[in-house]
């Protein structure tokens, strides 16, 4: 076992450079891990072996086994209510409800609560038909788009129940404390971490002031309308944001266009959805969203409180000491077993729903390998000394004071540049733990910090999908946009900074 010393840095912070480099995480953690198995085993081929051994070793872990499953079952349940038209309807109901901007704003927000689960999922629900609502309202476009993503991501991860964040972060928070050695419960850390995302609720209280508080909207100079054609976006519309457009201004009862080949579909277009292509097919029914989301909600609470009620007598004390990740998977299979017997009885195909089930999933595996990444790069990292390393340089050097402001402030510059949450928080959770044992930081400060610095990537950066996908449901010129959620978002991080400074300070008294 090699000793601990500064070359134990190496593998680790390859991955930030390389990610700011090429703006995707994947080939960061490929490279590190390759280098920490090399520096273990320094032979042709022993690196090559160290590397997958390390991948096996973490695959094989229950904890994360059981993380990986969820999410592809978490994904299968969003592939089940788009392709049985859940969605859609979901959709036109919304734009029969509307009458003043005062009510739209507050249905915006209220449609939160049916599309919580992941922000594309929600970007793509409620953007298409909140626009046309609000063109009628003549509000601008660029205060619309802002607001629902402002509810998509900053909301988000901060919802602790039924969405993809809380197991990826709870697979994190795990993953970063057992290579600390510490023995605490994952789920109940996230819990009480999440009143330490300051970004994620400045954000949200910021804009509830735009929606409700501000007066008369400024004028949208950003409205795609006013640009020539084909540079509102680098990307052209998707194909399921032109079907819910098409969708909304369709008379009621008439039926979805079928699917085919059509300019949106042509090889020089956006890569289209497999998913919202079979969904166009299905007839939008609101009620294929509803009553899963209901299940899956309903599952998640009585699981989990079923799980810790032998360790505590109260509701909040069952759900801090239950096994959340158990729960959560179990939650998703019953609602994924419940949801396939009632869209059978609905007379949906089953080829339909098989295809919906299988797709979805799939769409979770570039998460799950990311996350199968990070643990093994953590795991030769902590073989090569990192922990031990960084604990003796920085313990007595770095005040907790610094610790939670300087993580923030360097998570916000990488999820802005490589415009992934879910990067940002793979790349900085380790080593923000590492840091929190070496100068006795809390754990929960840390891991808000880095929570609220992804979010911030997510939800301001011009190369995150969130963004892409708003700006063209909306016709907004992309950088235009981005730029304007910067603006909002500059405010909100020198606010943040200072309240983990102040935090750091009134704990270290």
């Amino acid at each position: 076992m090699p000793q601990p010393s500064i070359w134990s840095l190496l593998p680790f912070f390859l991955v930030i450079p390389l990610a700011l480099l090429t703006r995707q995480v994947l080939p960061g953690l490929v490279a590190g891990l390759l280098v920490g198995a090399y520096m273990m085993r320094p032979t042709p081929v022993g690196g090559l072996e160290a590397a997958m051994q390390y991948l096996l070793q973490e695959l094989a872990s229950p904890d994360n086994l059981r993380l990986l499953v969820f999410l592809y079952g978490f994904g299968s349940f969003v592939g089940l209510v788009r392709v049985t038209g859940g969605v859609s309807g979901f959709a036109r109901w919304m734009n029969k409800k509307v009458r003043t901007v005062r009510g739209a704003f507050g249905l915006t927000w209220l449609s939160s609560a049916a599309t919580f689960m992941a922000p594309d999922f929600r970007i793509i629900t409620v953007g298409p038909v909140m626009k046309k609502v609000f063109e009628r309202l003549k509000v601008p476009a660029s205060k619309v788009a802002f607001i629902i993503d402002a509810t998509s991501t900053p909301l988000i991860a901060l919802v602790p129940i039924g969405t993809a964040f809380v197991g990826y972060m709870v697979g994190l928070i795990n993953d970063s404390a057992g290579h600390q050695g510490l023995q605490v419960p994952a789920y109940r850390l996230l819990l009480q971490s999440l009143p330490f995302n300051f970004f994620s609720i400045l954000m949200l209280l910021y804009a509830l002031f735009r929606s409700f508080v501000q007066g008369k909207p400024e004028s949208d100079v950003e409205n795609g309308e006013d640009c020539p054609p084909g540079i509102r976006t680098p990307f052209r519309t998707s194909p399921q944001v032109a079907y819910l457009e098409d969708l909304c201004s369709q008379p009621e009862g008439a039926e979805p266009k079928a699917s085919g080949a059509s300019s949106e579909h042509e090889a020089d277009s956006d890569f289209p959805d497999p998913v919202e292509i079979v969904a166009e097919t299905s007839t939008p029914r609101a009620i294929h969203l509803t009553i899963p989301l209901v299940l899956l909600v309903g599952f998640t609470f009585l699981l989990t409180w079923l799980d810790g009620a032998a360790q505590s007598n109260t509701l909040l004390g069952a759900l801090a000491r239950a096994n959340a990740a158990k729960a959560m998977l179990l939650a998703v299979f019953a609602t994924l077993l419940l949801s396939l017997l009632w869209y059978r009885l609905r007379r949906q195909p089953l080829q339909r729903l098989l295809f919906g089930f299988l797709q979805g999933g799939n769409e979770m595996m570039g998460v799950n390998v990311l996350l199968a990444l990070v643990w093994a790069l953590t795991a030769v990292s902590e073989d090569l000394g990192f922990i031990a390393y960084t604990r003796n340089l920085i313990g007595a050097a770095v005040p907790p004071l610094w610790v939670a402001p300087a993580l923030f402030l360097v998570g916000c510059l990488i999820s802005y540049v490589i415009g992934s949450t879910f990067g940002a928080w793979a790349i900085l959770m380790p080593l923000a733990f590492s840091l929190a044992s070496g100068t006795e930081t809390p754990l929960p400060l840390v891991a808000g910090a880095v929570f609220a610095s992804g979010s911030f990537g997510g939800f301001a950066s011009p190369l995150s999908d969130n963004t892409v996908a708003m700006a063209t449901v909306m016709k907004l010129p992309l950088m235009k946009y981005a730029r304007r959620k910067l603006k909002a978002s500059l405010i909100v991080i020198v606010v943040s900074t200072a309240l983990y400074a102040w935090v750091g300070w009134m704990l270290s008294r």
